[in-house]
């Protein structure tokens, strides 16, 4: 599935940014309905770490190629301290986790409204 808007890098990260954001808020929200869950673990999405990897090909074609193969990477927690009863949520934590994803959300949402109306205006003006 191709999920760049008009296959130039930018577009192609925003949209995965989005994609992150959202396996983000389906962990968090998995971690918070299994706070009270004898022996669960806690899970996480990673992301920039694999953009950042991407985005350090030579060339455009090449990071393009690479963008279209990233995907957000959900983590098991082994390491965070357990309660006695062997779950590891914080649910503190998991609400931080996620005021600060959804602001991220937010951020590449506005980004990626800028570009589209970026983009609508050098649409629009060639019609006057």
């Amino acid at each position: 599935m191709r999920t760049d808007l008009f296959g130039d890098p930018t577009s192609s990260i925003l949209a995965k940014a989005l994609d992150a954001a959202a396996a983000r808020h389906r962990a968090i929200a998995n971690n918070i309905a299994n706070v009270e869950t004898p022996g669960y673990k806690r899970i996480f999405v990673s992301f920039e770490e694999e953009l950042k990897r991407a985005l350090e090909e030579g060339s455009t074609r090449r990071t393009l190629e690479k963008l279209a193969e990233l995907s957000p990477v959900q983590h098991i927690d082994w390491y965070s301290p357990s309660r006695p009863d062997g779950n590891n949520v914080c649910v503190d934590a998991e609400i931080a986790d996620l005021v600060r994803n959804t602001m991220k959300q937010k951020a590449v949402s506005v980004l990626l409204e800028a570009k589209i109306a970026m983009l609508r205006a050098a649409i629009t003006e060639g019609k006057r």
